[in-house]
């Protein structure tokens, strides 16, 4: 079954789905789920495992840390859960939907709903201001002008750089472009929340700041999922996977998640 595109992102997202059965939510059902996910590649005569048969249950509002060495396999599953690369052979259940569903061009409307992506690189355009990377997402979607910038100031005062809505990126520090980062990670508020060693860059303020932000979508009903060596984003996490060769050695439970939105946090939510 090959779901295909039509009209603006909005109306093709609301197609698919009308479309996929599989959106039904059922509470017994992982919110994110790996079946014997495999990603090889292939240098020269070798290939190398970079995701090595990974079956894999997250919960809804977890915060989970990946840690292991560079070369462990992090940033691959990563970009598999979120659909920026696709697997050799198994299958990715996000938002519980099965993502073999989807051709190309239908992953990428149904990604950019659900899941919001922070690269360890920050990713934003040059020749765009603070305010208008923010807004790059929203526009794409052919949101309301009024509402696109309305959000995009409250995105910009929830990182802490209103003061910068006009900046371009060279005219940030590394920590405030990897905020900018997040803001637009969050423009289309996305339940997932996938973020690639986002704080390795970073002085030891930035970092703590962008490890309460992460606590702080975490409380507000976002699921996390973060890869990092960095202990300051490794201590908010409620289960640490550690990954090595593809595959992951060490599944440790710190927490069992606990989520209700109180009144004080819907009217803050972002």
């Amino acid at each position: 079954m090959v779901i295909k595109l039509k009209k603006t992102r909005q109306e093709e997202y609301e197609e698919i789905l009308a479309q996929i059965p599989e959106l039904e939510y059922h509470p017994t059902t992982p919110f994110i789920q790996t079946n014997q996910l495999i990603k090889n590649f292939e240098i020269n005569d070798h290939i190398i495992h970079a995701v090595d048969n990974i079956t894999l249950s997250i919960k809804q509002h977890e915060y989970i840390a990946i840690v292991g060495e560079s070369g462990a396999g992090k940033t691959t599953f990563l970009h598999l859960l979120g659909g920026l690369d696709l697997p050799s052979s198994g299958k990715v259940i996000l938002s519980y939907v099965d993502l073999s569903y989807f051709d190309q061009e239908t992953l990428a409307t149904f990604r950019i709903f659900n899941v919001g992506i922070v690269f360890q690189n920050y990713n934003l355009i040059s020749s765009l201001t603070a305010i208008e990377n923010i807004l790059f997402p929203m526009q794409l979607c052919e949101f309301s002008s009024d509402e696109n910038l309305t959000r995009a100031h409250d995105l910009l005062a929830k990182v802490g750089l209103s003061n910068r809505a006009d900046h371009l990126p060279f005219q940030l520090s590394a920590g405030e472009q990897q905020r900018i980062a997040i803001a637009r990670a969050l423009a289309l508020d996305p339940p997932i929340i996938l973020a690639d060693e986002p704080t390795a860059n970073l002085d030891k303020t930035n970092a703590e700041f962008i490890g309460r932000l992460f606590e702080t979508l975490r409380k507000q009903g976002k699921t996390i999922i973060v890869a990092t060596h960095d202990e300051k984003l490794i201590k908010h996490a409620h289960r640490i996977l550690e990954m090595a060769e593809g595959k992951f050695l060490k599944d440790e439970v710190i927490r069992e998640v606990t989520f209700q939105k109180t009144d004080k946090e819907l009217n803050e939510a972002i």
